[in-house]
C-alpha cells in the first residue's frame, strides 16, 4: 500500500504538471516532428525490411518513452529536493524505501506508456504501422521501467537540476543517434556496432522490432530486466544515503 500511495502521489503532481494541452503537446513535438519529417524525408528511400517507415515508428517510440520515463523521475527527485523541498516528507512518511523508489519508477514508467502511446498512436493513424507483438510489447514496458529507475538514480544524484542536461547531452543522445532508432545498426561500422550493441536503447529497439517472442527476446529482455532491477537497488541505495 506505501507503494501505492507514493505512486499516486507522483500522479497528481503529474496531472498539475501535464493536465494542460500545452504540456502534452510539448512533450509529443520532438518525438512526431522526427516521426513526419524522416518518413516522409527517407520512407522511400531506405531499404528496410518490413519497411521504413514501422521501422521508424517504433525507434520514435522507443525514444518518447525512454525520454519521458527518465523525465519523470529525475525531475521529481532533483526538483523536488531541491527546490521546493517536498521530496523529504516521503523519506519521513511511514513508507519503507523499497517502496518509495517503487512508486517513484512506476509513475515515470506511467509517464513514458502514456506518451509512447499517443505517439504510436499518431504514427497508427497516419502511416498505417502495424500493431506491436508481444516482444515489442514486453520491450516498451521494460524500457520504461529501466528509464524511470535510471532517471531516480540521476535525480538523486545530482546537485543542481540543471546538471540534468548533461546527462541527456552525454548518455541519452548518443543511445538516440546510435541505439538503432532511426537507422539500422547494420549500417554502422563494426567495432561501433559491437559497442552499441548493449545500450539500452538498443536492446529496447531489437525487442521493438523482433516479429515473435524466441530466444532473442528472451535473452534481450533479462538484460533488460537485470539493468533495471540494478538500477531500483541503486536508487534505494541512494534514497538510504540521503541527508541534508
Amino acid at each position: 500500500m506505501g507503494c501505492l500511495a507514493v505512486y499516486c502521489r507522483e500522479l497528481i503532481l503529474m496531472q498539475k504538471k501535464m493536465g494542460k494541452l500545452g504540456r502534452v503537446f510539448s512533450s509529443l513535438m520532438f518525438p512526431v516532428i522526427y516521426l513526419f519529417a524522416f518518413s516522409w524525408g527517407l520512407g522511400s528511400r531506405l531499404d528496410v525490411s518490413g519497411g521504413y517507415i514501422p521501422f521508424l515508428a517504433k525507434g520514435i517510440l522507443g525514444i518518447t518513452v525512454m525520454l519521458n520515463s527518465f523525465q519523470q523521475t529525475s525531475l521529481s527527485a532533483s526538483v523536488g529536493r531541491i527546490y521546493f523541498k517536498t521530496f523529504q516528507t516521503l523519506l519521513l512518511s511511514p513508507v519503507s524505501l523499497t517502496q518509495v523508489a517503487g512508486g517513484l519508477v512506476l509513475a515515470g514508467a506511467t509517464r513514458g506508456l502514456l506518451l509512447g502511446g499517443l505517439v504510436y498512436g499518431v504514427a497508427w493513424l497516419f502511416f498505417d504501422v502495424p500493431g506491436l507483438t508481444a516482444a515489442a510489447v514486453c520491450g516498451v514496458l521494460l524500457s520504461a521501467f529501466f528509464f524511470a529507475a535510471f532517471g531516480l538514480v540521476i535525480g538523486l544524484w545530482v546537485a543542481d537540476p540543471d546538471d540534468l542536461s548533461l546527462v541527456n547531452n552525454f548518455l541519452m543522445t548518443p543511445m538516440i543517434f546510435f541505439g538503432g532508432s532511426f537507422f539500422p545498426e547494420q549500417h554502422f561500422p563494426a567495432l561501433v556496432r559491437e559497442i552499441v550493441a548493449m545500450l539500452p536503447l538498443s536492446l529496447v529497439n531489437g525487442l521493438l522490432r523482433l516479429p515473435a517472442w524466441g530466444e532473442a527476446a528472451l535473452t534481450k529482455a533479462a538484460i533488460l530486466l537485470f539493468f533495471s532491477c540494478l538500477m531500483l537497488w541503486l536508487g534505494v541505495r541512494k534514497l538510504a544515503a540521503y541527508n541534508e
